[in-house]
């Protein structure tokens, strides 16, 4: 089995943490929850030849129960679809590796106040991603984040925790996480997040409330991305995987109390696409230039 901390080296990491307890909308204990996004990453050179291109969206639809103050339980329901295009005759691109990619995701959320400071979460889950064609069943891994955040004071929550997540083929990817929320002004903050939409990895961002009924963020987060492929592809039942650090800037208008409306741009950097054979061992691998990409993602609490 082999085991290794996924991108960037034995550093704390930053994710994101679903919260399932109500914020402020609705009376009631219950919240439900409706989230999705469209993204298009432009064409990125690859250094073997050839390019490709994604498009991508995903819908997320969830439901928690708030069973005190600062004690929840919740439940989501996830679908991701990765649509993927490679031109060139050499490389991996000259090898059309896989193209459309389909994720679902079942996870819960376990948090627990401790005490006057301390908070606990889990959260478990499973996925099932496989190339349209392939075997759901053959790529499902399952996963856990969980941790401890401590609250320095009504601006600043910080506190570790760690990730461990299963990989097709009998892998296991875990890092140290940090977990931060620091409200630095009134109107200025750094959080952990994951991004907008389709997110499979840790991040950081900086948001902004001084404009009225608008949000901005900077922020970037490390993606890493394994599939099951197609049983009758250029590599029967093989395994592809996609990593890269992604940079953005969202702007997001809060329409209603419930709804918000995000318009997304950003660049992939350190981009690699990596193809393995039925047994994990690696075929080839391609590192990717930096691309940019565009998005549009929106969010219900009910």
């Amino acid at each position: 089995m082999r085991h290794k901390l996924s991108g960037v080296g034995w550093i704390f990491l930053l994710v994101s943490v679903a919260q399932a307890q109500p914020e402020g909308v609705g009376q009631g204990p219950w919240q439900f929850t409706v989230s999705g996004g469209a993204v298009h990453q432009f064409d990125s050179d690859l250094d073997d030849g050839g390019d490709y291109s994604v498009d991508r969206a995903a819908i997320e639809v969830g439901l928690g129960f708030a069973t005190g103050p600062r004690d929840s339980l919740g439940l989501s329901l996830g679908y991701n679809v990765d649509d993927y295009s490679f031109g060139g005759d050499s490389g991996l691109a000259g090898m059309d590796p896989w193209g459309e990619i389909n994720e679902y995701q079942l996870s819960a959320s376990i948090r627990r106040g401790i005490g006057e400071r301390f908070d606990l979460f889990a959260l478990p889950f499973v996925r099932w991603s496989a190339e349209e064609g392939g075997d759901r069943g053959e790529g499902q891994t399952t996963g856990l984040i969980a941790g401890v955040n401590y609250r320095v004071s009504d601006r600043l929550r910080i506190g570790p925790g760690f990730g461990v997540f299963e990989e097709i083929e009998d892998g296991v990817s875990a890092f140290p996480i940090l977990l931060i929320d620091w409200k630095i002004t009134d109107t200025l903050s750094l959080e952990t997040g994951g991004g907008l939409a389709a997110t499979r990895g840790p991040g950081l961002e900086l948001k902004s409330t001084a404009f009225d009924g608008w949000t901005l963020g900077l922020g970037a987060r490390y993606e890493n991305f394994q599939f099951r492929l197609d049983e009758r592809g250029p590599v029967p039942n093989g395994v592809g995987e996609e990593e890269a650090v992604l940079s953005y800037l969202a702007a997001s208008y809060n329409a209603h109390p419930v709804f918000t409306f995000s318009a997304i741009a950003g660049f992939e950097f350190a981009g690699e696409l990596t193809l393995r054979d039925a047994n994990g061992t690696r075929l080839a691998s391609d590192d990717a230039d930096p691309a940019p990409y565009l998005g549009l993602a929106f969010r219900g609490r009910f």
